[in-house]
């Protein structure tokens, strides 16, 4: 007898355990929303096609010509304009190579600026633009990575930088931080995997002022794609492989946290800094993999798909 009433009170005792507030639902928690906040410049991956759209209505999109897909556009710090990279073939020059140029949208009165920045024997572009706070520079890599160009939006003049017996790495992507200066990541390869470090960067020189952090896990790949939110605080950081995971850092800490349940690729900011928005697989068409533009929040919460067919975007 004793044993039953044993069992019966341990019954009872799991069972307001179990029920306790400890395990009640965090209501302070985000889940998926219902309505979003901004602007969204995307490239529609089949036809090659620049868009813009309000992010809660990504279907109803103002189109901006072509625009190479494997290259990020970036909004300026104030959202006035966008810019991206094209590759103009040796058939539309007349030029013996194809030429790289910059295009610069401004939203408000739908203007297209067209800069030449090279050709395709000159350069050798490696991931996305980054504006300057005050819009007067985008600043890009060129292969080899440790390249540096600084285009003038103004006047179309550029600066170069070559990092080549500064550092023992490559830098493998960019971000110009709110305040004024650059974090890059750079990348050191050894015995068949990569340390990154993320580094403050004084513009145009080769000055790395200090190292924020060192990523405290061993990759078999680069951060290529880093994006800081709108105060400085922290940074995304992801790669351009779809299976891979996306990590946010801490830039007062130096610490690093993954975003859980969700892979993609080319991660950036909400303008309110609460949600992520990053290119991955929305389907398959035969073997081809189809991609599209999803958002999350930095617990992974939930996985809201926005659009089809679409590749590397930014968020404004």
């Amino acid at each position: 007898m004793k044993n039953i009433v044993y069992i019966i009170l341990s019954i009872i005792a799991f069972l307001s355990y179990a029920c306790s507030d400890e395990d009640l639902p965090d209501e302070s928690a985000s889940f998926e929303p219902d309505d979003l906040s901004g602007k969204v410049v995307f490239q529609q991956v089949s036809v090659r096609t620049l868009k813009m759209a309000d992010v809660n209505s990504m279907n109803n999109s103002t189109s901006y010509d072509y625009a190479m897909t494997y290259t990020r556009p970036v909004w300026s710090h104030d959202g006035s304009k966008f810019a991206a990279i094209e590759l103009r073939s040796s058939i539309e020059t007349g030029n013996e190579a194809s030429d790289f140029v910059i295009k610069i949208v401004d939203v408000e009165s739908g203007s297209t600026t067209i800069r030449e920045i090279g050709s395709s024997v000159q350069l050798d572009l490696n991931g996305p633009l980054t504006w300057s706070s005050d819009g007067k520079t985008i600043a890009f890599l060129a292969h080899p990575y440790n390249r540096l160009i600084y285009h003038d939006t103004q006047n179309g003049d550029t600066i170069q930088t070559e990092f080549s017996e500064k550092i023992s790495g490559a830098i493998t992507a960019l971000d110009w931080h709110p305040d004024g200066d650059i974090a890059v990541n750079i990348s050191i390869w050894h015995e068949f995997q990569h340390d990154n470090e993320i580094w403050l960067l004084e513009p145009f020189t080769t000055t790395l002022k200090n190292k924020i952090s060192a990523s405290p896990f061993v990759a078999s790949y680069n951060f290529e794609y880093i994006d800081w939110n709108k105060d400085g605080s922290k940074l995304l950081l992801s790669t351009s492989a779809y299976y891979n995971e996306i990590e946010v850092l801490d830039a007062n800490t130096g610490e690093y946290s993954n975003v859980p349940n969700v892979h993609g690729l080319a991660s950036c900011w909400s303008p309110d800094g609460k949600y992520i928005m990053y290119t991955g697989i929305s389907g398959h068409n035969g073997l081809r993999l189809i991609p599209g533009l999803f958002v999350t929040d930095i617990n992974g919460s939930f996985e809201k798909l926005l659009i089809t067919d679409a590749g590397y975007s930014d968020w404004q």
